[in-house]
C-alpha cells in the first residue's frame, strides 16, 4: 500500500465509520469525510464534519476512499468524480486494499497476532457474523451444523454475535457469541475479537458464509500460522463486485463454495484458479412424493406466496405496491401471503390498509422453520422480486412444495428453472412482466398442478441432505486431516 498521511473518506454510512476508527488509530488523518446526502452535510462525524463534494474542487492532491458497500452506487460515485471533481483513478484507494494495508501497521492488530497460539484439537467454525436470524445464509449454517453434529463431528460450532430464531438444541451449546461491532464492521475491535479468540482454537477450520470480518480477520491470523487455520468461503450471492473481493483474498482462502455455477464461473473470471473453486446446492426439505391441492376453480383466488426479509435491499419490497397494482389493472383474482421481518413491513401495512387490500394481501410475520412446508404448500406462486440473490433457498423450498417460481432472473435461477416447464424467469425489476406471468396462470388453471409437480420433481434429486452432509464430511475430512495426524 502506497504510504500517506491524510486520507478523504467518501460515505458516511457503516463502511465510512469503520474507515475512520481504523485510519485514526493508524495516526493517518481524515481530511474529510464526504456524503452526496446534503441533509448530513455539516453534521458531526467522529471528530470532523460531513462535507458536499463541492470540497474535491479545492483538494486534487489527497487520496480518497469510497467506503459505499453497494456496488452500484459506489461506481455511480466513482463516475461523478471522474467527471465532475476531474478526481483521476490513480488518486483513488480500493476500499479492500485500503483495509488489508492498514491492517498490516494498526498496532493493536499486529499485537494481538504477536501473542503466542495456543493449540489444542482441531475445530470448525461456521461464520454467521450478521447473527442468527431469518435468512438463508443462516438457515444453511445451521442445518448444516446440526447435521454434522448429529453425525459425530461434536467439534462444529457456530460463531456469531446475535440471534436466536429456530436454533435446534442440538446447536444450543455450539453457537459462540463474539463481539462484533455492526456500526464499525471492519474496525479495529472487531477484527481484534476475532483475532484473539482465533488464536486460541488453532488449528482450525473456518468456513464463511459473507465477506465480512471473520473472513478478513482469519486471513490475518494465516498470513502468521498459514499452517494451523485452513479458510473455507462459501459465496451466497452473485455479484460482481463480491466475485472481486473474494479474489482478493485468494492467496488466503484454500477453498472457495459457489452456490451457483454462475458465482464459480465469476470466480474464475477475476483469476481464482480452477482448481481452488467448488460448487454445492444446499439441501431443502423435500419428500420424495408430494401430495397438495391447487387453486384449479376460478371462483377461489390464485394463492401467491413471499418468505424472507422483508426489506428494500436485495429483496426490493417496495416493488410489491406496484405489482398489485398491476395485478388489479387485469382484474386478476388473487391472495397474497408475506412471510417474514423486515424495515419494509410498517409501509406495506399501510399501504394495504390505506388500500383497503386487507382481504387480498396478509403480512405473516416471522414462521418458525417447521411451518415452512405447509406455508408453500398451501401457495400456487412463489413471487421473488429481488435485485440479487445467490441460489435463492427461499425458492427452492417453495419449488419443494410445489408452488410455481415466478421470480426475477438473479444467480442460480437457471440451474432450477426451465422457463415455462417448471416455472418463469422475468428480468430484474420486471413488475409488469410478472403481473403477466401470474395473469396467464390464474386465466390457465390447470399449469398450476403441471408446473407445480414438475418444479417438486426438478428439485428433489438435487437438495437431499444426506448428499450434502457427505459433501462437507468429504471438505472437513480433506482439511482437517493433517492436523489429526500431527495432534495423535
Amino acid at each position: 500500500m502506497k504510504k500517506f498521511d491524510e486520507m478523504i473518506i467518501y460515505g458516511s454510512g457503516q463502511r465510512g465509520r469503520g474507515l475512520y476508527t481504523l485510519l485514526r488509530s493508524c495516526n493517518i488523518k481524515i481530511k474529510y469525510v464526504i456524503d452526496t446526502n446534503e441533509k448530513k452535510w455539516n453534521s458531526s462525524f467522529y471528530e470532523v464534519k460531513i462535507s458536499p463534494p463541492e470540497v474535491l474542487l479545492q483538494d486534487n492532491e489527497t487520496p480518497i476512499c469510497i467506503a459505499i458497500a453497494k456496488e452500484e452506487d459506489a461506481a455511480s460515485v466513482r463516475k461523478k468524480l471522474r467527471r465532475e471533481y476531474a478526481v483521476e483513478e490513480e488518486r483513488e484507494v480500493g476500499y479492500f486494499d485500503l483495509l488489508k494495508g492498514l491492517y498490516r501497521i494498526e498496532e493493536n492488530i499486529q499485537n494481538a497476532l504477536r501473542k503466542k497460539a495456543v493449540l489444542g484439537q482441531p475445530k470448525v467454525f461456521f461464520e454467521c457474523d450478521y447473527g442468527l436470524g431469518l435468512g438463508g445464509i443462516e438457515a444453511w449454517t445451521k442445518s448444516i451444523c446440526r447435521e454434522l453434529i448429529a453425525g459425530g463431528r461434536d467439534n462444529v460450532c457456530i460463531i456469531s454475535d446475535c440471534g436466536d430464531y429456530d436454533i435446534d438444541p442440538v446447536l444450543k451449546e455450539k453457537v459462540i457469541m463474539l463481539p462484533i461491532n455492526h456500526d464499525e464492521m471492519f474496525g479495529p475491535e472487531t477484527i481484534v475479537s476475532i483475532i484473539r479468540f482465533l488464536l486460541r482454537q488453532l488449528p482450525c477450520v473456518v468456513v464463511t458464509g459473507q465477506f465480512y470480518a471473520t473472513l478478513l480477520a482469519s486471513c490475518l491470523v494465516k498470513q502468521h500460522y498459514p499452517d494451523q487455520i485452513k479458510i473455507v468461503s462459501t459465496i451466497h450471492f452473485g455479484k460482481e463486485e463480491l466475485y472481486r473481493q473474494y479474489a482478493s483474498v485468494d492467496a488466503y482462502v484454500d477453498l472457495f463454495i459457489g452456490v451457483s455455477r454462475e458465482i464459480t464461473d465469476g470466480l474464475e473470471k477475476y483469476g481464482v484458479a480452477k482448481c481452488k473453486i467448488d460448487h454445492m446446492t444446499c439441501p431443502v426439505k423435500c419428500d420424495e412424493i408430494l401430495e397438495r391441492d391447487y387453486a384449479t376453480d376460478p371462483a377461489y383466488p390464485i394463492r401467491l406466496g413471499f418468505a424472507g426479509r422483508v426489506n428494500v435491499k436485495q429483496k426490493r419490497m417496495d416493488l410489491v405496491p406496484a405489482l398489485v397494482g398491476e395485478l388489479e389493472a387485469r382484474k386478476v383474482n388473487y391472495y397474497l401471503e408475506i412471510a417474514g421481518e423486515g424495515d419494509y413491513c410498517e409501509k406495506l401495512n399501510t399501504f394495504i390498509q390505506s388500500n383497503g387490500l386487507e382481504d387480498k394481501i396478509r403480512l405473516v410475520g416471522r414462521l418458525e422453520r417447521k411451518a415452512i412446508s405447509d406455508f408453500w404448500k398451501r401457495q400456487d406462486v412463489c413471487i421473488s422480486l429481488s435485485d440479487y440473490e445467490g441460489r435463492s433457498i427461499s425458492m427452492m423450498e417453495a419449488m419443494a412444495n410445489g408452488a410455481v417460481p415466478v421470480v426475477t432472473a438473479t444467480s442460480g435461477v437457471r440451474e432450477d428453472i426451465s422457463d415455462g416447464e417448471n416455472g418463469y424467469i422475468i428480468e430484474i425489476q420486471d413488475v409488469y412482466g410478472m403481473a403477466e406471468r401470474i395473469a396467464l396462470l390464474e386465466r390457465h388453471r390447470e399449469r398450476l398442478a403441471v408446473m407445480g409437480m414438475k418444479a417438486h420433481d426438478d428439485i428433489f434429486p438435487k437438495c437431499q441432505m444426506r448428499d450434502h452432509v457427505s459433501y462437507w464430511e468429504a471438505i472437513l475430512g480433506k482439511s482437517i486431516g493433517n492436523y489429526d495426524d500431527s495432534a495423535s
